[in-house]
């Protein structure tokens, strides 16, 4: 096939810019997480009943306000997410974008087989003019946010529970699912049930 190398190197380019967005929407699961200590399956489909990006990003903005984190880790995330808003665009030109092979470069004249967008970036104003630099520099910056959203995780004390008024273990299992230590749990005693 004509182009089939210049084809796998832009696959894999597009291959990493996607993947890198998938992990940092796993990283803001995770902040959910961190936020309401809800635990999985619960987390998950509270977290992707939205599923909007922008709509996600939204939800633990309001939870983190609702939570009444400190503003230092507040205004983190705010930092993080309005990163994560500005690479979104090259994102969905890598995840979207209608892509083909041509065997004339109109920009250097030269020919020989290259990867280009069906769309001119007349028609799609996310693209900018060099595709692969964007997509390259948007590849980096998501490997950047990944590591922010670890630290702020890492980094980010757990805020106290609005359910059981801080109280780790309610009913007897974590918020996270994990059943509460039986050293913990109180014998109950049963005279109190006899009529």
């Amino acid at each position: 096939m004509i182009g089939e190398t210049e084809w796998k190197a832009h696959a894999e380019l597009v291959g990493q810019v996607t993947l890198a967005w998938s992990r940092n929407t796993h990283q803001l699961l995770r902040v959910f997480t961190h936020i309401t200590g809800l635990g999985s399956p619960m987390a998950e489909t509270v977290f992707f009943s939205h599923a909007s990006d922008a709509w996600q990003r939204k939800m633990l903005l309001d939870l983190a306000a609702t939570m009444k984190l400190p503003e230092g880790p507040n205004a983190e995330l705010k930092k993080i997410f309005k990163r994560l808003e500005k690479v979104a665009g090259a994102r969905n030109v890598a995840a979207h974008t209608p892509f083909g092979v041509t065997l004339f470069d109109l920009e250097t004249g030269a020919w020989g087989p290259k990867v280009v967008p069906a769309l001119g970036c007349h028609v799609d104003k996310r693209r900018e003019a060099d595709v692969v630099r964007q997509l390259r520099k948007a590849s980096d910056e998501l490997a950047s946010i990944y590591d922010a959203l670890e630290h702020w995780i890492i980094h980010t004390q757990y805020p106290e529970r609005m359910w059981g008024r801080g109280k780790t273990f309610v009913g007897g299992v974590s918020a996270l699912g994990v059943p509460e230590p039986a050293e913990n749990v109180p014998e109950t005693d049963f005279t109190e049930f006899e009529g």
